[in-house]
């Protein structure tokens, strides 16, 4: 387990690559399911409901491996599925994780201590990691360079934000 996570660190600070992953559904699963707690950790710090955060957590997950594997069905790459999906999964949980930190000190919001504008800081600077990361990943999967991958990364994620936070307000 703790290569696991030490390749997830590697493939995050680029040094990586998803190809290095096995094809594997059950590894797959095992990173889905740390995705979806993850998630669904984050968003209770930050104050989301049980039901919200498990349908925002539900929802980002969906979109994310949907997109991705109709993307690799039209390139006609399908049989990267499975390592980009595991790679993308797992670098999204540990970051998620670390996200936890600045969330939970932006919570209770105190205007009057710096612990406001440190949580934001943290928090644009993973989201920053998360962007290059990402980029990295799509660069190995669909042929790309960093910066296109990054550029898809920045896209992906504010339609993710578009519908998923739509959804998200409208059920609740």
């Amino acid at each position: 387990m703790l290569a696991i996570i030490n390749f997830f660190i590697d493939l995050a600070l680029l040094r990586r690559a998803p190809q290095d992953l096995p094809a594997s559904a059950a590894l797959l699963l095992l990173v889905l399911a740390a995705g979806l707690v993850a998630g669904l950790l984050l968003a209770l710090t930050a104050g989301v409901g049980l039901g919200s955060g498990l349908l925002q957590s539900l929802l980002d997950l969906g979109l994310m491996l949907g997109a991705l594997s109709l993307a690799l069905r039209l390139l006609e790459r399908s049989q990267r599925f499975l390592q980009t999906a595991t790679a993308l999964l797992g670098v999204d949980t540990l970051i998620t994780l670390m996200a936890l930190l600045p969330v939970g000190l932006a919570r209770p919001v105190d205007t009057e201590s710096g612990l406001l504008a440190l949580a934001g800081l943290l928090f644009m600077l993973l989201v920053a990691w998360s962007v290059l990361a990402t980029g990295h990943i799509l660069r190995h999967a669909f042929g790309l360079t960093l910066m296109q991958g990054a550029a898809i990364a920045i896209g992906f994620d504010l339609l993710s934000f578009v519908i998923v936070g739509g959804i998200v307000d409208s059920a609740s």
